[in-house]
């Protein structure tokens, strides 16, 4: 097994990708190659969006349609993986959200991972607010976004978008509110989590 393949089995449409005959896994790990070394060198701290994510998705709306597969189809199966795929991470949030000093951990924890999984080129954040009432940032440019425009395949990003929705709309003891994104067509990215437990006095002060 080559190098990029063993990415393209570890990568969140590994099902997809498994579960098609040899001659459509040869024809998507192919495109998938081109498609690998047409963004080489890649920055360090967007790589792993690229690799496993962003460029598996273009291979396989590439490839499949011509194999047979109605575009439709295709969204809905890449759609699935995405989401399938977010539910280990939407456990993990559901389970720390119930911890009596989530808040205080998230508060740490979001700019660490954002700084340190989302610091490459190709993002654009700008924090607003980082207090005991609200996260806040907004996001001016997407890897995922920008990436998938210049493939022709924009159409895919909102899926991506979902996939924040399913990781983070039901943490107990933050309120996931976020209204735009730039997938969805909006000029930017409005991200926002809500400490439940200050929501209460928060309104009550502001009366």
């Amino acid at each position: 097994m080559t190098k990029a393949e063993k990415i393209l089995v570890k990568s969140k449409f590994r099902d997809i990708y498994r579960s098609m005959g040899i001659p459509i896994r040869e024809a998507i790990l192919r495109e998938y190659v081109v498609l690998l070394n047409e963004n080489e060198p890649m920055d360090k701290k967007s790589e792993i969006h690229m690799k496993k994510a962003i460029l598996p998705a273009i291979a396989i709306y590439r490839v499949l349609p011509q194999k047979g597969y109605s575009e439709t189809d295709v969204r809905r199966m890449i759609r699935k993986s995405i989401l399938d795929g977010a539910k280990p991470m939407t456990r993990l949030f559901q389970a720390l959200g119930k911890l009596p000093f989530f808040f205080s951990l998230f508060r740490i924890m979001c700019p660490l991972s954002m700084k340190g999984d989302y610091g490459g080129i190709g993002w654009d954040f700008e924090w607003k607010r980082n207090d005991k009432f609200a996260i806040e940032w907004e996001c001016h440019s997407c890897l995922y976004v920008n990436c998938l425009t210049s493939y022709g395949m924009r159409e895919l990003a909102p899926i991506f978008c979902e996939s924040d929705d399913v990781m983070y709309g039901n943490i107990k003891n933050a309120r996931w509110a976020r209204r735009n994104t730039i997938g969805r067509g909006a000029e930017l990215c409005d991200f926002t989590f809500y400490n439940t437990k200050k929501e209460g006095i928060r309104n009550e002060k502001n009366k």
